[in-house]
């Protein structure tokens, strides 16, 4: 007999600032909490004051070149002591499955049915919230460039990897989507 397993379309939505507050700050062309007293260049520069980023050491700043991919998304993670940054640089859209924070219930998985694949506009991002759940940025149609923050653990934890497998160390918590949640999960974008 041939086992059925319940497939969950990630719900696509356009990333507005209101939109993905329950899962971090987005990152757009304004200006959050503007208002930085700098006594230069007043009239042609509006600053804003520090982003909350934060991380064990010092920040660590990459980039990476994102191509299309399988809509299914196997992995999910989510980070206790950071606030994860991604922003698409230059002309291309990108897209960020992510699910909301639920540590505080003490779960060790997504709810698969809160889960939503937000599209950001080109030249924007989300400093993710401590614990939202979320797997790498996805390409929308043409390859784009991410920039992204993270910590010196996350980044060695996750490249001391010997093969793709679920993780729960240096600030990493992955898990494989299927195995914890017994559904498989897409973003048909």
């Amino acid at each position: 007999m041939k086992e059925t397993v319940e497939v969950v379309e990630a719900p696509i939505v356009e990333a507005t600032r209101e939109n993905v507050s329950e899962y971090g700050l987005f990152i757009g062309t304004d200006v959050p909490n503007a208002g930085l007293s700098i006594p230069f260049y007043k009239g042609s520069v509006q600053e804003g004051h520090n982003l909350p980023f934060e991380c064990t050491g010092s920040a660590v700043i990459r980039t990476a070149r994102i191509s299309k991919r399988d809509p299914e998304v196997y992995w999910l993670e989510r980070h206790m002591n950071m606030t994860q940054l991604f922003i698409g640089l230059g002309d291309q859209p990108f897209a960020m499955v992510l699910g909301k924070p639920n540590h505080a219930q003490g779960a060790k998985a997504p709810d698969l049915a809160q889960v939503k694949c937000f599209i950001f506009p080109a030249g924007h991002g989300i400093m993710l919230h401590k614990g939202t759940w979320h797997d790498f940025p996805l390409c929308v149609k043409d390859p784009v460039t991410v920039l992204t923050a993270n910590s010196p653990e996350v980044v060695d934890a996750l490249a001391s990897m010997a093969s793709a497998s679920e993780m729960d160390h240096g600030d990493v918590y992955k898990i494989e989507i299927k195995k914890h949640t017994g559904k498989i999960l897409k973003a048909k974008i």
